[in-house]
């Protein structure tokens, strides 16, 4: 598969000195939610994008090319990361030309803790989506953390109902334990057009 190419491209913390491109697959979500860590599963990879355990680690629109002009993008995350209020809206000002400014051909992940529940802060992000026109997928992460308790069937129900969304674009994984990851990686694969 393609995603097991991919490398580290370039990072940047204004999105109009970005190149143009073809596709690309946009990560979000919570600070600490684990979008670097999908990357890396999904990829195939441990340490393609670096993780921490603090959030707010990523502050940069950090890029990974699959081919020629197909990325992965990972951007900062939102919430809780211990930073200045000024760098977090610098932080929503990257994000919004990121992914509304630029004309690429792109779709957003939404990344969600399966554990913690989405967020108030996940709704208004999948909201803000939803009002720019911005095609979007929600991907239920750390889902190994809550199995025991709830089946992926009711996750999957749950989160459908909660962001009004079809059962296709929901996805469980578990970053941690590289699990789920074999229907978001078709998903991405189709939509950029890789073989």
């Amino acid at each position: 598969m393609a995603l097991n190419k991919t490398v580290f491209f370039m990072a940047t913390s204004a999105a109009k000195t970005l190149p143009q491109s073809i596709a690309e697959v946009i990560f979000v979500g919570r600070s600490n939610v684990g979008k670097s860590s999908v990357i890396n599963a999904l990829c195939f990879r441990k340490n393609l994008a670096r993780t921490s355990k603090t959030p707010g680690r990523t502050r940069s629109i950090n890029v990974y090319s699959i081919v020629m002009k197909k990325w992965l993008i990972d951007l900062p995350g939102y919430g809780f990361a211990r930073v200045s209020f000024k760098e977090k809206e610098l932080w929503n000002k990257m994000i919004e030309e990121c992914i509304v400014q630029r004309k690429s051909k792109k779709t957003v992940y939404v990344i969600i803790d399966a554990f913690v529940g989405p967020t108030e802060l996940d709704f208004n992000m999948v909201d803000w989506l939803k009002d720019h026109k911005i095609p979007f997928r929600i991907i239920v992460n750390k889902c190994d953390k809550v199995l025991n308790l709830v089946s992926k069937e009711e996750i999957n129900t749950k989160t459908r109902e909660l962001f009004k969304i079809e059962p296709e674009s929901v996805f469980m994984v578990s970053a941690k334990k590289r699990s789920g990851f074999e229907k978001l990686q078709l998903d991405i694969t189709k939509f950029l057009a890789l073989k």
